[in-house]
């Protein structure tokens, strides 16, 4: 499924004014008189500026969990849980709601990873996680749900680039990730929506955790 280019909000597409409806129009605006669109009727300036997204990294037992996307952009790769800030909502508040929509697991925050911003994108707010309790469920965005140990991120298929930056540090931060996993590595080439026993990957469908970790016991749903 290819992306229309025409619906996404940008300085090209948008034509009339938010508040009274009349035309845009391009023009310099003090101070630094950069081109922005300016309402030709109410001399509203459109600063149009980058959304926020805030996500979360949910630990548990030394893997992290990933998500297969159904949708663009990035569908059929990995990342983990986020979506956008709301208006009125906190990016604290924005990361453990769209957690528990994205995977059906409530979420306590444990710390800030980092925030990754690159030019003509959103700006991404990682940060890390613990389960309190849930059931894992897919949602209409993702299609399988995997809890991943860190030899075992599939680094060739991972969605975007903040992705691989956030998981690099992550590996990184682990006390003994870097012992298991250089931060220049790459995982198995091969990801399925479910994971090979000897892939280090713990891969669960609706309301049930499989395990697949060498060393890892069983854990039951909750």
């Amino acid at each position: 499924m290819s992306i229309d280019h025409h619906r996404v909000l940008a300085p090209h597409t948008i034509r009339f004014c938010p508040l009274c409806g009349a035309p845009l129009a391009p023009e310099p605006v003090p101070p630094d008189h950069r081109e922005q669109q300016v309402c030709t009727r109410c001399r509203f300036i459109f600063f149009l500026n980058p959304k926020v997204v805030a996500a979360t990294i949910p630990e548990r037992d030394g893997a992290v969990l990933l998500t297969r996307r159904t949708i663009n952009p990035g569908r059929g790769l990995w990342t983990f849980p986020g979506g956008f800030v709301d208006f009125g909502e906190s990016a604290t508040d924005a990361a453990v709601r769209e957690t528990f929509e994205e995977t059906g697991l409530r979420v306590d925050l444990t710390g800030l990873l980092n925030v990754y911003t690159y030019p003509g994108a959103p700006v991404i707010i990682v940060y890390r996680a613990q389960v309190l309790g849930g059931t894992l469920t897919p949602c209409a965005e993702n299609d399988a749900l995997e809890w991943v140990a860190a030899p075992a991120i599939p680094w060739d298929r991972l969605a975007f680039p903040s992705t691989r930056e956030a998981l690099r540090e992550w590996v990184a931060r682990d006390p003994v990730g870097p012992a298991r996993l250089p931060v220049h590595a790459r995982g198995p080439a091969r990801v399925g929506g479910r994971a090979r026993r000897d892939a280090g990957r713990l891969s669960a469908g609706p309301g049930e955790y499989t395990s697949g970790l060498r060393g890892f016991p069983p854990r039951g749903g909750r």
